[in-house]
């Protein structure tokens, strides 16, 4: 069985073996966040019984979890600079 991915087509219909390669993840990750994280994952297909991945999918996916390097404070900036400590609190001993 082949691996090789089909990365002409926008539409293309992958294998749960070729979107794993497609995003360089192991196949049991993505069993595990369709299973144990449901609605993690990306969005998969079911033909005949078999698990299938649109590559738009898959692409839609990975863009949504890009991660966001810009100018502006994170909310944990933001909090700190409140006088809120985010640290857990202290137990009496």
């Amino acid at each position: 069985m082949s691996t090789t991915v089909d990365t002409t087509g926008e539409g293309s219909i992958l294998t749960i073996d070729q979107a794993a390669t497609y995003l360089s993840i192991p196949k049991a990750t993505l069993y595990t966040w369709r299973t144990r994280r449901a609605g993690f994952g990306p969005r998969a297909v079911k033909l005949g019984g078999c698990l299938r991945y649109r590559r738009s999918d898959l692409d839609a996916w990975i863009a949504e979890h890009l991660e966001c390097f810009d100018d502006s404070p994170s909310v944990a900036e933001q909090r700190a600079g409140d006088g809120v400590s985010l640290s857990r609190a202290s137990q009496p001993r």
